[in-house]
């Protein structure tokens, strides 16, 4: 397991947590501890996985580093600012851009064609340009600019799963966050998007964080954490 390098600091650093937490309320009025004193920093261009058992809270610690939910205690700060003060709508605005998103189940857009999906991220961005351009040639990329007219329930997983990488990318995100990215494809199609998420991210020196149970594909990564009992262990 590759542990976390010394040299990272907070001037380069565009994730880091101290002692985080999450606590869930159950239905008999208990507190149940997901995560327990995380504290991680993850730097520009790094390569991140973060592994453990199912229930081991791999998905609850993506959501709180990404700003899509709040800690019950401690920190977490993404892009250079503390999420907890923070509303949705002003967390979102700061992932807008700067932040893409891959999922196991795709969250493609049924109603819309794969160009018209990668293409949401840039139209939601006032300040982008060329949008349809772009959009094809971020398509062209995965490999699919001659699907790009296809509905998702025209494509196969794999297809999809490609679009959903055009659409992360699509606007040069500084992180993605990729949760269990190959979950719903067969081994030797999840082979190929792995490769090509790995060769896009080099490209773009994009910060990768991604949740998986495959210990294999997370040793590819340059930091490897493993979560046991909602602790990190390196």
């Amino acid at each position: 397991m590759n542990n976390q390098k010394n040299s990272i600091t907070s001037e380069n650093s565009l994730i880091e947590t101290k002692n985080l937490g999450k606590r869930l309320s159950t239905s008999l009025n208990e507190e149940l501890l997901i995560l327990d004193q995380i504290n991680l920093n993850i730097k520009r261009g790094e390569s991140v996985a973060i592994t453990g058992a199912s229930g081991s809270g791999k998905t609850t610690l993506l959501g709180l580093l990404a700003g899509l939910d709040i800690p019950s205690e401690g920190e977490a700060s993404l892009l250079g600012k503390a999420l907890s003060p923070l509303d949705e709508d002003e967390r979102a605005a700061l992932r807008l851009g700067k932040v893409g998103f891959v999922f196991q189940s795709f969250h493609l857009m049924d109603n819309l064609s794969a160009l018209e999906n990668v293409m949401l991220p840039l139209e939601l961005d006032s300040d982008s340009k060329n949008i349809r351009t772009r959009a094809l040639d971020a398509l062209k990329q995965v490999g699919l600019e001659d699907r790009s007219t296809h509905l998702p329930t025209q494509l196969s997983g794999g297809e999809q799963q490609r679009v959903a990488l055009a659409r992360a990318f699509v606007s040069k995100p500084q992180i993605l966050f990729a949760d269990e990215p190959t979950g719903n494809l067969d081994r030797n199609t999840g082979e190929e998007i792995i490769a090509l998420l790995f060769e896009m991210q080099k490209q773009s020196d994009t910060t990768l964080v991604m949740v998986t149970h495959d210990d294999s594909l997370a040793e590819r990564c340059q930091t490897h954490y493993k979560l046991v009992d909602g602790k990190i262990i390196t």
